[in-house]
């Protein structure tokens, strides 16, 4: 994994962020399509999100590459946590539209997704996604979309709730 923002010059990660990525990533794997996935968030920042996942057997297409509906799955979740991990602080996000370009798949490793929240205009988000192929350095597909988004009281967001209810477990 490279250095992003979000890191220390020594690839460590600052508290705050590893408490944001935890509270992230135990969201994530309760949704029960990203778990059987194995969907992980690698890193989190204003307005990104970097995720992978393994390519699976049972996830294969009938030529034996990663079935495009579970790179879809990839890159959509990634793009909603670019979203809700905006600076403007939302509290919830739902795909609009998220046109997505297949350039090819891979057979095995893993798939590393990035996606940017762009723009954020009122309650529309608007980001991009990249995926690549992590054994290759092959890029596998890009997107662009737009995100519904709500916000809750003020200050309050996502990832702001989901820490405050970890304190209360």
């Amino acid at each position: 994994m490279g250095m992003t923002s979000s890191s220390f010059e020594d690839g460590t990660v600052p508290p705050d962020q590893a408490d944001h990525i935890h509270v992230a990533q135990s969201f994530i794997t309760r949704l029960p399509f990203a778990a059987a996935l194995q969907m992980q968030l690698v890193d989190l920042g204003s307005a990104y999100a970097v995720m992978e996942m393994p390519v699976l057997p049972q996830f294969l297409d009938a030529n034996g590459r990663l079935h495009e509906g579970a790179l879809s799955a990839l890159m959509d979740t990634c793009a909603g946590t670019a979203v809700v991990a905006h600076e403007s602080r939302p509290l919830g996000t739902a795909t609009l539209d998220l046109r997505l370009d297949f350039i090819s798949a891979p057979m095995q490793g893993r798939v590393r997704t990035v996606a940017q929240c762009d723009a954020l205009c009122a309650d529309v988000a608007f980001v991009s996604v990249q995926a690549t192929d992590l054994m290759t350095g092959a890029l596998v597909a890009k997107a662009n979309g737009s995100f519904a988004v709500e916000y809750g009281a003020q200050g309050q967001g996502f990832l702001d709730a989901m820490l405050q209810q970890k304190g209360q477990g």
